[in-house]
Formats: structure tokens, C-alpha cells, sequence
């Protein structure tokens, strides 16, 4: 085995094995209602667990394979959260999860360290698939994995005996040339955005086009919206005409648009039915850009307002919407919140 990186330090964090002076803070945030809800380990949380956790750890300064390893996440010298790595006997698969306390969530302390300790993973060790398992109810996890480049893999119901009663599970997972490819996407905004008509020859590409697991909630796939698109059902006894466009950036396909046509619906606006920024593509104002340029040809064809509607729901699109000057009618379709854009 190489030598090893440990203690691991990032921009902010020191990533180290845990030691006997992190059993008061581990015990104490391990039984914190707000952070062992959808863990897995049994509660109470005794202090004597975490002092065996650290005892086991005296005498190691790198992951292990065959075994686990609990690593401690350290921000301006305390002890902000832990990250589990389970290698197995090859050092081909790991196993990774991590917890943080209540305190220090919601700063990206466990994405930083766990891209860190992940690359190191892969780069150093060699590993060539990284998993996560979750529950399904824990979709901040979930974020945090699909930030990392994973993706779902499965969902296996009543799989996971937990606290008394069998849970259902995600498994979320990565090859190693897929955590590289994430990490060397595209960030920057593009030079570049263009509404182009989908055809015989680029539909495929954009039937590619993924958003994230957590995101399928509020936004519908591809597929479907050519399958609604091919059998739109009609609106107040009007047909809907739906028009399809490929978002492009810098000449590669990045999102997906379709709206009804108002003056064929029999509707007074265009209605905004798909939106979808590819998972690789998000962050780069690729969004925004082509919501610019949709509303600047509707703008140019004579209309005066645009139409959407959204699930209201933690980590859906409605601040961005919002961002972009649509504001909430007070009317509900099928359960979404109606909002219009003056143009």
C-alpha cells in the first residue's frame, strides 16, 4: 500500500483517523435527534461505543482493506463530523457514508471532505467503484451523493433491517472513470447557449440527457416529454401543440425545453411545460441563459406573458423561477403552483 496522505487536508478541513480526544463530541452529536435519524447505528449511542470506535483506530494511519475505517472530520481544530470508508479485501470497492453534526451542516464540510477522501480512493488506492447506500427518505444524502458524480443504481424495498422494523434502500455508486469524468466536466459558464429544433439526427442526443435522482420529483425525463409530446392529451377541449427545443452550450447538447403552443392550444400564453438542464451541466447558468432566449423569440412573436408551474417542495425549482421573475398566480394545476412571467 502507498503511504499514507493521512491526516488529508483540504481548503478547510483536516480529514484524520478518530482518536480517544473525539469521544465526547462524537457521542454527543451521534445521539442528536437531528442528526441519527436516518442513520444506521441502534440508540442510545453509548460513550463506550465510541471509545472502542477510537481504540480501534490507535494504531492506524491509513484505510484498510477487508475492513472499516472511521474517518474524523476536522474544521479549525474541532471535530465537525465523521466519514465511514469500507474497503474490501481487494481494494477494488469501497463503501463510503458520512455524518455531520447539527451545528456545522449546511456549510459543505462533508462534500469537500468526502470528494477528497474519494479521490484519494481512486488515484492513490485504485479503487474502481465507489458505492453509498441510503435511505430513501434521506435525500439530503442523496444531494450530497449526486454532487460527488454518483448516480442511482437501485432501490431494494423492505431490504434493511433497521431500529426494529425493515426499511426500503437506495444504492447510489460510481466507477472510477466516472468520478474523473465528473470532476473534470465542464464548470465554467459557456461561451455559448442555443435553442436548436430537435430532429431524426440530434433527438437521441438529448434523449440522453439526465437530471439527478432527487431532482426526477419536479422534473420529468426526456423520454417522457417526447412521449407526452407525441401524445399530448388537449387542455379545456383544445389541442396542445407542443414545441421541442435542445439546449445547447458550446456546441454540446446540455438541456432540454418544450412548451405549448398558445395561439394552437387554444391558450392566451405559452405554456412552459419541460425544463431540464443535463446533471453535468447544472451550476453553469446554462438554465437562466436559455430561459432568456425563449422568452426573447416569444417576446419577438408578439406574446406578452409566459405561463409555468412547479412542485412546491424542499430542493424543487421554485427559487430559480422565482430568480427569473415569474410570479405565483395563486392557482394550482394538478397540484403545481401556477406562476406567469410578464415579457
Amino acid at each position: 500500500m502507498s503511504t499514507s496522505p493521512y491526516p488529508l487536508t483540504t481548503d478547510r478541513l483536516t480529514v484524520r483517523m478518530v482518536n480517544g480526544e473525539d469521544v465526547d463530541v462524537l457521542t454527543e452529536y451521534r445521539n442528536d435527534p437531528a442528526v441519527n435519524a436516518l442513520q444506521d447505528w441502534d440508540l442510545p449511542y453509548p460513550r463506550e461505543r465510541a471509545e472502542r470506535l477510537a481504540a480501534a483506530h490507535a494504531d492506524r494511519d491509513d484505510v484498510v482493506p477487508g475492513t472499516g475505517t472511521q474517518l474524523a472530520v476536522e474544521a479549525d481544530g474541532r471535530l465537525v463530523g465523521d466519514l465511514y470508508v469500507g474497503l474490501d479485501d481487494h481494494s477494488g470497492i469501497a463503501e463510503i457514508g458520512f455524518t455531520l453534526a447539527a451545528a456545522h451542516q449546511g456549510q459543505g464540510y462533508a462534500l469537500e471532505a468526502a470528494s477528497a477522501v474519494v479521490d484519494d480512493l481512486v488515484d492513490r488506492l485504485g479503487v474502481h467503484r465507489v458505492v453509498a447506500e441510503l435511505s430513501p427518505d434521506n435525500r439530503a444524502s442523496a444531494r450530497l451523493l449526486e454532487r460527488l458524480g454518483m448516480t442511482f443504481e437501485l432501490l431494494a424495498e423492505k431490504s434493511y433491517r433497521w431500529r426494529g422494523t425493515w426499511d426500503d434502500n437506495l444504492r447510489y455508486a460510481m466507477t472510477a472513470d466516472e468520478r474523473r469524468a465528473w470532476r473534470d466536466r465542464p464548470r465554467s459558464a459557456p461561451q455559448e447557449v442555443r435553442l436548436v429544433e430537435l430532429d431524426h439526427e440530434n433527438a437521441w442526443a438529448y434523449r440522453r440527457l439526465r437530471s439527478h435522482r432527487s431532482q426526477e420529483l419536479f422534473v420529468a425525463s426526456v423520454d417522457h416529454s417526447y412521449t407526452d409530446a407525441l401524445f399530448p392529451e388537449p387542455e379545456d377541449g383544445h389541442p396542445v401543440v407542443p414545441v421541442l427545443r435542445g439546449i445547447e452550450a458550446d456546441g454540446e447538447p446540455a438541456g432540454f425545453l418544450m412548451w405549448a403552443d398558445a395561439v394552437n392550444a387554444g391558450t392566451p400564453d405559452p405554456y412552459l411545460w419541460r425544463f431540464l438542464v443535463d446533471r453535468r451541466h447544472q451550476g453553469r447558468g446554462i438554465g437562466r441563459r436559455a430561459l432568456e432566449l425563449w422568452t426573447a423569440d416569444l417576446r419577438a412573436a408578439g406574446h406578452s406573458a409566459v405561463e409555468t408551474s412547479w412542485v412546491q417542495a424542499p430542493g424543487g425549482p421554485e427559487p430559480f423561477y422565482l430568480g427569473m421573475g415569474f410570479v405565483l398566480t395563486g392557482a394550482y394545476d394538478d397540484g403545481e403552483a401556477v406562476a406567469r412571467l410578464s415579457l
